[in-house]
């Protein structure tokens, strides 16, 4: 039954609180980002849920609990640039520093701009009443999502040349030497610009959940979240069996000094060698067990990001646009139209199609916080 009846006994075509399509301008603000198809008239009205979206899909506390990521950012900010500058100040015999960190730190300063500039910005979320803002209406929506691309796909990027380097040194006991050097400041800081490049051309941003913009949903899969996740696998195959092999070592270790009493010189010698291979790997795991732990953070808060919005985005977007799968979602509807917009009294339907509320901010709260684990002492040539 088309939702627009509940409105026969009106004079507006759509009950509260949708709203007539017709009523609004067809360009300005993300016009695919409307919830509309949600019924219609003979006479084709079609009727849309109200902008911002999330004010109806959850409590009133959502929006002061949104400020929590964005105020972490703030000091996640502050501490990056305090890095930043004992690195370029500082002589690298105190900082320790090393081009893998100081790659990995601009993006996650900029993730961390992505979140923090909403703090002075303020920015308003939507075009008009059913549309959401996006980059050509929002400046603000502009910078945030071209940062939260930069910083989210550099992150993993450089995840993944740390992991890729520590493997080097590690399992293979090679130095990666000047040719891994430069690859990697090439694929590190070009890399992201033509992910970003790509998602300015075929896919854009708007506010799809926060204060802080994301790719559009159009070809949003290609451009930037296959990329996520597949870097982050990536680094976090690569840690796995770099891990692994240490634990390998040294339980192979351990038991060579078990028999190394009842061997001859020979065999003493070879087990001597065993020893000495595990004390450089020991060695090396110690010193770079704080980057094993950023990396780690680093990759199961991308995956987390990527799970919890594309989810998000899908769900709604497919419940609200699609006429086959409105059915999860109508009895919310029939509630909101029947009760006037009663968001209090109707919220307990929105569980079917909706990513939690705690499962959201977890994500955002992650994704603010990369800079506090960022290690003092970093890798060592």
């Amino acid at each position: 039954m088309p939702l627009g009846t509940f409105a026969n006994q009106t004079e507006v075509k759509c009950t509260a609180p949708l709203l007539d399509e017709s009523l609004f301008s067809k360009t300005g603000g993300y016009t695919s980002g409307r919830y509309c198809g949600l019924g219609s008239f003979e006479d084709g009205t079609t009727c849309c849920f109200p902008c911002p979206i999330q004010d109806w899909l959850y409590p009133p506390e959502w929006k002061s609990q949104l400020r929590v990521p964005n105020y972490l950012s703030l000091l996640s900010v502050i501490l990056c640039c305090f890095l930043l500058l004992s690195f370029a100040i500082l002589p690298s015999e105190q900082t320790h520093r090393h081009y893998l960190s100081v790659g990995l730190l601009f993006p996650v300063l900029f993730i961390s701009l992505s979140f923090a500039i909403p703090v002075s910005t303020k920015p308003s979320l939507c075009h008009d009443a059913i549309t959401p803002n996006d980059m050509h209406s929002d400046i603000s929506c502009a910078w945030t999502g071209s940062l939260v691309t930069l910083g989210g796909l550099g992150c993993v990027i450089w995840v993944f040349l740390r992991s890729l380097w520590l493997h080097i040194r590690i399992f293979w006991d090679r130095d990666p030497g000047k040719r891994f050097k430069w690859g990697s400041l090439v694929i590190g800081y070009l890399l992201p610009f033509v992910f970003l490049i790509a998602i300015l051309a075929a896919t854009g941003f708007s506010y799809r959940m926060g204060q802080t913009c994301l790719p559009n949903r159009e070809h949003a899969l290609v451009t930037f979240w296959i990329w996520l996740v597949v870097f982050a696998i990536l680094a976090f195959l690569l840690q796995t069996v770099t891990t692994a092999y240490c634990f390998y070592v040294y339980i192979r270790t351990l038991r060579r000094e078990r028999r190394s009493s009842a061997v001859n010189s020979f065999e003493r010698g070879r087990a001597r060698r065993k020893v000495e291979n595990w004390g450089n790997v020991k060695r090396l795991f110690l010193l770079q067990w704080r980057n094993i732990l950023v990396s780690i953070f680093v990759i199961i808060g991308s995956i987390s990001f990527f799970i919890v919005f594309w989810t998000q985005d899908s769900k709604i977007g497919t419940v609200f646009n699609d006429p086959e799968h409105i059915k999860p979602v109508k009895t919310w509807i029939i509630c909101q139209t029947l009760s006037k917009g009663d968001k209090n009294e109707c919220r307990r339907y929105v569980k079917d199609f909706t990513v939690d509320q705690s499962a959201v901010l977890t994500s955002l709260i992650l994704a603010s916080v990369r800079s506090y684990l960022l290690p003092s002492k970093n890798f060592e040539e």
